[in-house]
This record gives structure tokens, C-alpha cells and sequence, in this order.
């Protein structure tokens, strides 16, 4: 990360528990503006925990998360976040899962209407022309009245996609947004991603697609172990790496494609 740039993202000394289960172990990393962020790792090493602790779905039981100047410091024995701070937070992070998540009996314009309308109070009109040039943005502007039912699992994530991006967030995160796609969807959305990052959208993404990590990131980070091992530039980690475990980790990758 640029050092003469605040950052617009800083996850500190994150730990997750569930149970007995250490997933996180004093995880750590900052994003400037515009950076995009890719987390790669074996299954089991975090980085969706991470992720999902960066807009509070989970909340973390020790460490500090600062988004946009926004801090939330957590311990054992502290008061998790009030709902509005959570509200808050999440109209700066928008977030994308690897299933959709479309409300099945709404037209895929209400899907994307519905979080401006009813969280922000962007009237009906306003929120509606937004969502048809995000529709446009995402190549599914024929598509604003048809039902999810009616879409190919690549235009559902296109879809949901579209969807966060009208809460107009300062940040994008994507937890694996194309494992639940058969290999052929798989770059059209990828195609939305990349032109997101070229618009300068701050992003950070858990994926398993090398090759799209090395085209589109400005760094990439190795997690193990619950925490972040290895961060450097995609030619850095994907073909110098210093970290044992990460060369281990690449070589069984490209092992198994």
C-alpha cells in the first residue's frame, strides 16, 4: 500500500472464535483508496472469516476495524456494535457472497431498488434510474423486469453485484463470487469485476481464479493459519514468493487444476 495515502480500510490484530475453533489469530490489513485487494489460501485459512469481519457479519472478538475513519475496537468483554453503527458501516461496505441471495419474488429492478429505497430513503423514482444504469453497467439492461427464476446463474451474480453497487459504497468486498458458477458464467462476471477495479472501485476479493487475481489486483495476499502470512504485489506472490507454506500452497494449487 501507497504509505503517503490514509487508508480507507485497516483490519488490526483480528481474532474470530467459533467455539473451540481459532479461525482468525490476529489477522491484519490496510487498503488505500482504489487498491483492490486479492485473498488467497487454502480452505480453512480465514480469509472468508476475515472478509466477512470487515462489514461486522461477524464480529470479531479482539483486534480493531477502522473504515472511512469510522473505528470499532473488540474484546471479550466489550459491547458488540450498536445496529446503527452497523448501518452505517455497511452503507460504506458493500458485499457480494458466492450464492446470490435475490429475493426470489421480486423483479430483478426491486431487487436492486430495495435496499436504497428502504435504508436510505432514496426516493422510489431516483433509486430506480440508478438501478437501470447499474443494469446497463453490468449488461443486463433487457433484464429490469424479469424474476430471478428467469436467470442464468451468471446474470443472478451480475445481479447482486448491481444490487450492492446502488448503495453507492466506498468499498466492494467479494467472497468467492464465482464458486457457485458453472465454468462457462464464470467470466462474465468476472468481465463486471475487472471493469469495476478500472473505474477505480476499492475492492477486496476472496477468489481461487489466479490468473484473474494476477490481471486485476494491486496486491494479493496469503492467508494461513488464521492470519495474513505473505502480502505483496501479484507478481510477488504468485511467482517470487518467499513464504514456504504459500509456495506449498501454489504448487498443490496448479497441482489440482
Amino acid at each position: 500500500m501507497n504509505g503517503q495515502q490514509r487508508p480507507i480500510l485497516v483490519a488490526e490484530g483480528i481474532h474470530k472464535s467459533f467455539g473451540n475453533l481459532h479461525v482468525l489469530k490476529g489477522a491484519s490489513l490496510k487498503v488505500a483508496p482504489g487498491e483492490v485487494v486479492t485473498l488467497i489460501g487454502a480452505s480453512g485459512s480465514g480469509k472468508s472469516t476475515f472478509l466477512r469481519c470487515m462489514n461486522l457479519l461477524e464480529t470479531p472478538q479482539d483486534g480493531f476495524l477502522e473504515i472511512n475513519g469510522r473505528r470499532f475496537g473488540f474484546s471479550q468483554t466489550g459491547a458488540p456494535p450498536r445496529d446503527r453503527e452497523l448501518v452505517a458501516l455497511r452503507r460504506d461496505v458493500g458485499m457480494v457472497f458466492q450464492h446470490f441471495n435475490l429475493f426470489p419474488h421480486m423483479k430483478v429492478i426491486d431487487n436492486i431498488i430495495e435496499g436504497p429505497v428502504q435504508a436510505k430513503g432514496i426516493p422510489i423514482g431516483e433509486a430506480r434510474e440508478h438501478a437501470l444504469d447499474l443494469l446497463s453497467k453490468v449488461g443486463l439492461a433487457d433484464k429490469a423486469d424479469v424474476f430471478p427464476s428467469k436467470l442464468s446463474g451468471g446474470q443472478k451474480q451480475r445481479v447482486a453485484i448491481a444490487r450492492a453497487l446502488a448503495m453507492k459504497p466506498d468499498i466492494m468486498l467479494f467472497d468467492e463470487p464465482t464458486s457457485a458458477l458453472d465454468p462457462e458464467l464464470v467470466g462474465e462476471v468476472l468481465g463486471v469485476i475487472s471493469d469495476l477495479a478500472r473505474d477505480g472501485m476499492t475492492m477486496i476479493l476472496v477468489t481461487h481464479e489466479m490468473g484473474f487475481a494476477a490481471d486485476v489486483s494491486t496486491r494479493v495476499g496469503f492467508m494461513n493459519n488464521g492470519v495474513m502470512a505473505e502480502i505483496g504485489t501479484p507478481d510477488e506472490i504468485l511467482h517470487h514468493p518467499k513464504n514456504e507454506r504459500l509456495r506449498s500452497f501454489l504448487n498443490r494449487f496448479h497441482a489440482n487444476r
